[in-house]
């Protein structure tokens, strides 16, 4: 068993079953992305830091580290007070809308391959 593993282990039956769901589609839909345990937390790496997966109160939080990029295209991703990040809450299973999830997983890995060639910082650039 891997850091990970252990994680979702220890997450209460609703939350790991939600976490073990992203957690498959993230490992199905980029390949050749990397699984770390980085800040207590399992984060996907794919030409820099992709997602994560957070455990929130009652949920599971899948934070998207260039999400403020994919606002236009997934309005329904939350940026609250941060930056860069924006994420999605899911608090059942019921609520994994599955089409929608690995619409927005695929289209967060194509971005940061994009940016990571063209050199474009994860950082906005103060005019």
């Amino acid at each position: 068993m891997n850091a990970v593993d252990i994680y979702l282990d220890e997450l209460p039956p609703t939350q790991k079953i939600i976490a073990q769901k992203v957690r498959s589609l993230i490992l199905e839909l980029v390949p050749n992305v990397q699984e770390k345990f980085s800040y207590k937390l399992p984060f996907y790496h794919f030409f820099g830091i992709l997602c994560f997966i957070n455990k929130i109160p009652n949920g599971i939080d899948v934070g998207f580290c260039r999400g403020q990029d994919l606002l236009d295209e997934f309005p329904q991703l939350e940026v609250k007070k941060r930056k860069i990040l924006a994420s999605i809450a899911l608090y059942n299973i019921k609520d994994i809308k599955e089409k929608e999830l690995r619409e927005i997983i695929i289209a967060a890995a194509i971005w940061n391959e994009e940016a990571k060639k063209n050199n474009i910082s994860i950082f906005k650039k103060k005019k």
